[in-house]
């Protein structure tokens, strides 16, 4: 029996370890399955005939590249295709055209957008002014560009309704020359591209003969002292500028090209002066009386009363000799002041009289009985002490 334990010992322990040692139940595999996600967004809505668009690269997550992409409906517009995972192109043909976009991975998994072009044709819009106006007879004008955006290059300028002013051409884009007839004329611009589109733009542009004049009014009076600003204008011709023809302006004014008669007068009086006027081919002249005011004279200003206190009479001073002495006048002006209470008086150990007042006095009376029972007592054992025992 003392042989079987030891070995009973070691099956238990074998066993033990057996059954630790078992390998645990398989799971059934589970088949990952990852999602195709296109993350990029839809190409551009607008398109235009004749551009070039950059590549639109379709982007995806998920499943096992590589990708490749792919129209599984509709199509894409002509002149539009697809490299590798991207969209690129020059549209050729107007229209609206819807098609869906399939993006799929190594293992077929895909995932699809839906997207819609809008092609166009290409506007042109000339964005330049119109010409000057007013012209005036025998002026040569510099040329006025007619410039225009979208289209296709090179652009052609002509006239298609009314006519220019006598003188006046196209030349290229742009128009120029020297017109020679009075007159008002009104006519259309045409920009036309290589596609022949084309913009248009009504102009209307007046020829007169040179005649310069003053538009501007007499000027207004100055003051001595002060800024002033006045501007002399005049039309008629065309680079019109103005000097001092006669007379002397006020000392402190000037007078520039543009008309602009400005300056701080210095001296008050009457000036009298002449302004001219000059244009390409004429003149004008204007008599001028400018008058400069004198300064208006200062107001005097009130010295305030009451930042400056008023010094006081003397107080009279009482003698040994005159105890009676009369307060002055400044003392018998001042109001009296309120008594303080004694419970507000300085030095005062216990408040006599306000809202405490009541509590005071019933402490103290209760001192005072305190104090004169004490004496009593005192008194009672002092008798008591002194009288004889029978």
């Amino acid at each position: 029996m003392g042989t079987l334990r030891p070995v009973m010992a070691l099956t238990m322990v074998a066993a033990l370890l057996l059954g630790a040692a078992q390998p645990a139940t398989a799971q059934p595999a589970t088949a990952v399955t990852e999602t195709v996600t296109i993350t990029s967004g839809k190409p551009r809505p607008v398109m235009v005939i004749g551009q070039v668009y950059a590549i639109h690269t379709v982007e995806a997550t998920g499943g096992t590249e590589p990708y490749r992409l792919s129209v599984t409906s509709g199509g894409l517009p002509p002149g539009m295709l697809v490299v590798g995972t991207s969209l690129g192109g020059a549209p050729t043909t107007p229209g609206t055209y819807t098609f869906t976009l399939r993006m799929t991975d190594q293992n077929d998994l895909f995932d699809e957008q839906t997207a819609t072009i809008e092609v166009r044709e290409p506007t042109v819009v000339i964005t330049s002014g119109t010409p000057r106006s007013p012209m005036y007879l025998g002026r040569v004008y510099a040329i006025h560009t007619v410039e225009a955006t979208g289209g296709t290059e090179p652009y052609r300028l002509s006239v298609t309704s009314g006519g220019l002013p006598p003188g006046m051409l196209v030349v290229g884009t742009s128009l120029g020359g020297a017109p020679t007839t009075p007159g008002t004329y009104t006519f259309t611009l045409r920009m036309t591209d290589k596609n022949d589109r084309f913009d248009e733009q009504k102009a209307t542009v007046v020829v007169a003969e040179a005649a310069t004049a003053f538009t501007s009014g007499e000027p207004p009076a100055a003051t001595a002292g002060k800024p002033y600003s006045f501007r002399f204008t005049a039309d008629g011709d065309s680079d019109i500028v103005f000097a001092l023809a006669a007379g002397a302006l006020p000392g402190g004014l000037t007078l520039d090209e543009e008309g602009r008669l400005r300056g701080t007068p210095g001296s008050a009086g009457t000036y009298p002066f002449t302004v001219s006027a000059k244009g390409y081919s004429t003149s004008a002249t204007t008599e001028v009386s400018l008058t400069v005011a004198a300064p208006a004279p200062a107001t005097p200003t009130a010295t305030p009363t009451g930042s400056t206190p008023t010094p006081a009479a003397p107080t009279a001073t009482p003698t040994p000799s005159d105890p009676a002495a009369t307060p002055s006048a400044s003392s018998s002006t001042v109001a009296p002041q309120p008594t303080p209470s004694p419970s507000k008086v300085s030095g005062a150990w216990l408040p006599i009289t306000g809202p405490g007042s009541p509590l005071v006095l019933l402490l103290l009376s209760v001192v005072a009985f305190s104090v004169g029972g004490i004496l009593l007592v005192l008194a009672y054992n002092r008798r008591r002490s002194f009288t004889a025992p029978e």
